[in-house]
């Protein structure tokens, strides 16, 4: 009874600290996307924010502007997802198929390269900024990352775990290789690459962490990345800060989340608008 009377109080307190960081940023009138992006931030406290699929709140996701405008904001990382093509080739792109941010239809997977490259992104914010976009190759994406010196956080949306081997050949001709971070929610793929690169940092996707995923990550050098909206997340975290374990959540759009998250020791933090 005192034990399970113990936990309860735990969960009030944490939703009546984050009711209050809630009121104290309404009260200081701050927005979504500001400068101001939380609490924590004044105080200089170590945090990291991701772009995600670029800063895709002003452009369309996986693009060429979604990252430039990225790496402009000053963001630590860019996150984008890439899929290999009919022949071979790796293109950003989040679903199987291209029919949603493109004029075209089917599967990435059934296109080689030079067909996806016909077909014209017609969708996502601030598209009428852009005609004429295409979706970019993964080498347009690291050389973007290069270029502003953020870190290329490369989430595997696609292929096989031989496919691996491609994949880490273009990383790998870049500079940006030096401190990528490769991110999955298919074990088989991301165990492949850690089998195939001891050092490279690896990020374990999840919506709901479990104990044998905290071991998995243990055992494989590996952080986890959750869904910071999954309420039973947080009893996992301190078992997994325990072992050393790198924590990141997505896809993390309200301010006071920021710092309700940085109370369990989470550093990372993946937005779609949040500026650094």
């Amino acid at each position: 009874m005192k034990i399970r009377t113990r936990k309860t109080l735990t969960a009030v307190a944490c939703v009546i600290v984050f009711l209050s960081l809630c009121v104290a940023y309404l009260g200081l009138g701050w927005q979504t996307v500001s400068e101001n992006r939380c609490l924590a931030g004044l105080f200089n406290t170590e945090l990291y924010f991701t772009a995600h699929r670029g800063l895709s709140a002003v452009a369309p996701e996986n693009t060429v502007p979604a990252i430039e405008a990225a790496g402009k904001a000053g963001y630590y990382a860019a996150e984008f997802d890439i899929m290999p093509t009919k022949d071979g080739q790796w293109i950003l792109n989040h679903d199987d198929t291209v029919d949603k941010m493109t004029d075209g239809e089917g599967e990435v997977s059934s296109f080689t390269y030079d067909e996806l490259r016909t077909l014209t992104v017609d969708n996502g914010n601030g598209i009428e900024n852009y005609p004429d976009l295409r979706l970019p190759t993964f080498e347009n994406a690291l050389e973007l990352c290069n270029e502003y010196g953020m870190r290329a956080m490369v989430e595997v949306k696609g292929g096989t775990p031989e496919d691996m081997q491609s994949m880490l050949g273009v990383l790998q001709s870049f500079p940006a290789y030096e401190t990528a971070i490769v991110i999955d929610f298919d074990k088989d793929r991301i165990v492949k690459v850690r089998e195939l690169d001891k050092d490279i940092e690896l990020w374990y996707l999840l919506n709901h962490i479990t104990e044998n995923d905290i071991a998995f990550a243990a055992e494989n050098n590996m952080g986890l990345a959750f869904n910071f909206g999954n309420a039973d997340n947080y009893k996992m975290l301190k078992s997994a800060r325990e072992q050393g374990i790198t924590l990141a959540a997505w896809t993390v759009d309200f301010p006071p989340a920021v710092d309700f998250l940085h109370l369990f020791g989470v550093k990372y933090i993946t937005t779609n608008k949040i500026l650094p």
